[in-house]
């Protein structure tokens, strides 16, 4: 339900202002709100609080050091299992500190990975060229005043091998030997020697674009290609264990370090918070005031709180809320526990305005109610039970998909109620077994019956919510409106019964007077909300016909779930006959999680919330510690 709230301010010198503000911080009670300047005699000496330079400079500093810690929190990796830590804001500085040092351990660690995985990757590139070189090489010899260089040629321009051969020829006047060999399916290797004496022209003319030289890393440049491919062969032998190590000095720095720089950043983060804050200030010479809202519930102990930490040096009253401030006023939704997971659906709609209806315990009775009724199966509702136990233990620490689920849960108990009145056991499986018989009616061979259920459903959820609109406007003063509501009412009871004479469920005699009561009431509702009622009206008697969908998809999940067993029954092989029943019946229940919960959401939202529903409040939000 939506909590009253208390408009509440805050008087004390200036000297208590920063105590003032952690008290607060730590209730997590006040929604605080700029301090509005005003004509009155009271505000005309109230100006905005300014912030210090000290005050200005702390910020920033404190900005840095979050964004340094966010940044040190993505080089560490999360433990499993994390223990809570909680860091108070005088103890920032001295684990700024310690973080400094774990940063450079952490930066030093991952450079140290980084530097091993380059080592690695040029050692596989190199290795695999080098091992294609090594029957080449040493049938050259290795004569001295002659170079070894190593080539690579794309085997599409094979011609360039004979062309070089020719121009090395007649630079050293045939002294110089020249060996190819296909290195993959896309390189030809080649291996030249040549005298020293021609180094600077040989090198220039290997330089062209489709001739690249094997070029060795700076530290096997002294080498040769033998020998840098036993050196290779034996660093990358021992990298692995070098990168493990530094992985596990990591993980250690992570487990030890990750909760406390979580814990960090929320203090640091919380600082800034306090500073910030006092913008929403006003002072006079000597003092300031802090304005903002309470629960009303909350209010007595909040002024007892602070009675008891600041005595008569900070006064704190209850002001009177203006009418110009009805739209402004939070909204505070607190709900017993076991209605509280129902919450979930009102994160995806803007809050409902102060002083309106919180439709949560609505949305806890009627949304499990209808998804039963849709899916109405004893069988689908157990596995669809045990799933939603299983995933929420799964999810605990996500408490929306923890909600969701714990959602789910009560509406599989909704669909094994359902299902043991119409007698659905995965179908008519228990019908077959002879453990099961519809209490009510069975849905497949009773669709009329389901027909005017459902219609009966929806007469009574939009008149439900039309009696929530009607009351909620009358007590906010707003009696045409609520006046209108309640003519749709009596125009929608007087059409169901016109509508039950022609059908035969209610006595002739009902016709004459109930079709009098609908023109006079058509009549008054015209006069109350002009021509906008009865536009409303036609809108609310659509809304009705909505509830089908209630019957329709029922009976096609009824119709699939028959349809599996006969497919499983007929199959001359009983176990291709029971596994073909079972993939039917698991496609069957996978769509009965989806569609019953659009549709059930459908009329929660569309047809039901549209009767007394009014979006656009501000949401209560407390100045909390992180």
């Amino acid at each position: 339900m939506i909590k009253e709230m208390t408009k509440v301010q805050i008087i004390g010198p200036k000297s208590l202002l920063d105590d003032v503000i952690k008290t607060l911080h730590a209730m997590a009670l006040v929604h605080i709100e700029t301090v509005p300047a005003g004509k009155d005699i009271e505000r005309a000496f109230l100006k905005r609080l300014p912030l210090e330079r000290d005050k200005i400079e702390e910020k920033e500093r404190l900005e840095k050091a979050s964004e340094r810690v966010r940044n040190l929190l993505l080089l560490l990796t999360p433990p499993e299992r994390a223990q809570g830590i909680r860091i108070e804001g005088d103890e920032i500085d001295a684990f700024l500190e310690d973080a400094a040092l774990v940063e450079e351990e952490v930066r030093g660690l991952h450079g140290r990975l980084d530097g091993l995985s380059t080592d690695l990757s040029v050692i596989e590139k190199y290795e695999r060229i080098l091992r294609a070189f090594a029957p080449i090489v040493p049938r050259l010899g290795g004569l001295k005043n002659f170079d070894v260089v190593g080539l690579t040629i794309e085997k599409t321009r094979e011609d360039i091998v004979g062309l070089l051969s020719e121009e090395v020829r007649r630079i050293t006047g045939g002294s110089y030997e020249i060996i190819s060999q296909d290195l993959d399916e896309t390189t030809v290797g080649v291996v030249l020697r040549y005298p020293r004496k021609h180094d600077a022209m040989i090198r220039h003319l290997i330089s062209g674009r489709s001739i690249n030289e094997v070029r060795l890393p700076d530290e096997y440049g002294e080498m040769t290609l033998l020998d840098a491919l036993k050196v290779m062969e034996r660093k990358k032998a021992g990298i692995p264990a070098l990168m493990e190590d530094a992985q596990r000095r990591l993980k250690g720095v992570s487990g030890e370090w990750h909760p406390r720089l979580i814990a960090l950043k929320k203090a640091i983060d919380d600082a800034v918070d306090e500073i910030g804050v006092l913008t929403y200030a006003a002072q006079t010479r000597f003092t300031f005031v802090v304005e903002g809202w309470v629960p009303s519930e909350s209010f007595g102990g909040f002024k007892g709180k602070f009675s008891s930490l600041f005595g008569d040096r900070v006064f704190i009253r209850e002001l009177e809320i203006q009418v110009s401030e009805a739209d402004l006023i939070p909204v505070y939704i607190k709900n017993p526990r076991v209605l509280r997971p129902f919450e979930v659906f009102l994160t995806v709609l803007p809050p409902p305005k102060y002083g309106s209806v919180d439709p949560t315990p609505y949305i806890a009775i009627f949304f499990p109610a209808f998804f039963g009724l849709i899916v109405g199966d004893a069988g689908y509702g157990a596995v669809l039970f045990a799933l939603s136990l299983f995933l929420k233990r799964a999810f605990r620490d996500n408490e929306r998909l923890s909600d969701i689920f714990t959602v789910l849960s009560v509406s599989s108990l909704s669909t094994v109620v359902f299902g043991f009145l119409f007698g659905e056991f995965f179908g008519d499986l228990g019908e077959r077994l002879g453990i099961m018989r519809p209490l009510l009616f069975h849905r497949a061979e009773a669709l009329k019956t389901l027909l005017v259920l459902t219609l009966g459903i929806g007469v009574g959820h939009i008149a439900l919510g039309l009696v929530i609109g009607a009351v909620n406007r009358f007590y906010r003063g707003k009696t045409r409106e609520a006046g209108g509501k309640l003519v749709q009412i009596v125009i929608m009871a007087a059409f169901l019964a016109v509508a039950g004479t022609l059908f035969g469920y209610v006595p002739r005699g009902f016709f004459t007077p109930g079709l009098i009561l609908i023109i006079a009431s058509f009549i008054l509702l015209v006069i109350i909300e002009g021509v906008i009622g009865p536009l409303e009206l036609i809108k609310a008697l659509g809304n009705v016909l909505s509830y089908m969908r209630i019957m329709a998809v029922g009976a096609a999940s009824v119709v699939m779930a028959v349809a599996a067993n006969r497919i499983g029954g007929s199959s001359k092989n009983f176990i291709l006959g029971i596994i073909a029943a079972a993939m039917i019946h698991i496609l069957n229940i996978a769509i009965s999680v989806l569609s019953p919960s659009i549709q059930s959401l459908r009329l929660q939202y569309v047809e039901f919330f549209s009767k007394f529903y009014e979006g656009g409040g501000r949401r209560y939000t407390p100045f909390r510690k992180r």
